[in-house]
């Protein structure tokens, strides 16, 4: 569903929806933006990989007057905006929007957009991918994003750890299936202390590299500690399973992750 604030982004920037995202070109960047439960998260796509000099300019602009949490990558830039008592707002992502996007445009002047993540091009870009699970790892940031902005009413309330970890479950698994590209957190499930995360790859895994668990593992992690939350959910003493399948439902492996891991 999309909300009257990216409507009114979508029809700014003439970008084109699929119901749950609007995604479209703005000068040589691709970028694509949801609408999440207390937050919206915004990808920007660069044509070329991020130099430290784009990065820093990034950081600079958005930083302080947008309040908003950044992830940068190789080729692209996750924006989470939490949204706590009213909607945030859609000028602001605009701005951000032209701003992030004229710094990249300053860079690589000469590039046309990389429109891989493109719905038209989506299985073979994450086919592709599939051969460097490090790439994979970038599109689900905005996943890991969107959890821990749904789950923080959980994390900041007294529960024992059974009730935190129930807390935290019914959350993310009310906004489940999350898709995002060559991704699906399918549902969430707790028993005690520990939440069960299920996913599947939405493209051909035969490629996947033997470390992608270590990788997926070592990314969730990273997001739990800048999301800043690793300090309840230590006190709670809460573990992690991640669990990924692939099309057909066949478990391919999963991953634990333990309070010491994040701590």
């Amino acid at each position: 569903m999309l909300f009257p604030g990216i409507k009114k982004v979508k029809n700014y920037f003439n970008l084109q929806d699929d119901g749950t995202f609007v995604f479209g070109t703005v000068k040589n960047s691709y970028i694509r933006l949801c609408d999440g439960h207390n937050c919206k998260i915004l990808l920007v796509n660069a044509p070329e990989e991020i130099s430290d000099q784009t990065r820093e300019a990034v950081k600079k602009f958005s930083d302080k007057p947008y309040k908003a949490k950044i992830q940068i990558n190789t080729k692209s830039i996750t924006f989470t905006f939490t949204e706590i008592l009213t909607p945030y707002s859609w000028k602001k992502i605009c701005e951000i929007i032209e701003g992030c996007t004229q710094i990249i445009y300053n860079a690589n002047p000469e590039l046309k957009a990389d429109t891989s993540t493109s719905e038209s091009s989506e299985s073979t870009s994450i086919a592709k991918k599939a051969t460097n699970p490090a790439k994979v790892l970038v599109e689900i940031i905005g996943i890991i994003a969107f959890i821990f902005a749904v789950s923080r009413p959980f994390i900041s309330q007294e529960y024992k750890s059974a009730k935190f970890a129930s807390g935290m479950a019914q959350a993310m698994n009310a906004e489940c299936p999350v898709q995002m590209e060559g991704i699906t957190l399918e549902k969430v499930e707790s028993k005690r202390n520990k939440i069960y995360l299920n996913y599947t790859f939405t493209f051909d895994t035969t490629e996947l590299d033997e470390n992608a668990s270590q990788l997926l593992k070592d990314e969730f992690i990273k997001n739990l500690k800048d999301n800043g939350v690793t300090g309840d959910l230590f006190e709670q003493k809460i573990w992690f399973f991640l669990i990924y399948h692939d099309l057909d439902g066949k478990e391919l492996f999963q991953t634990r992750i333990v309070p010491i891991d994040y701590k």
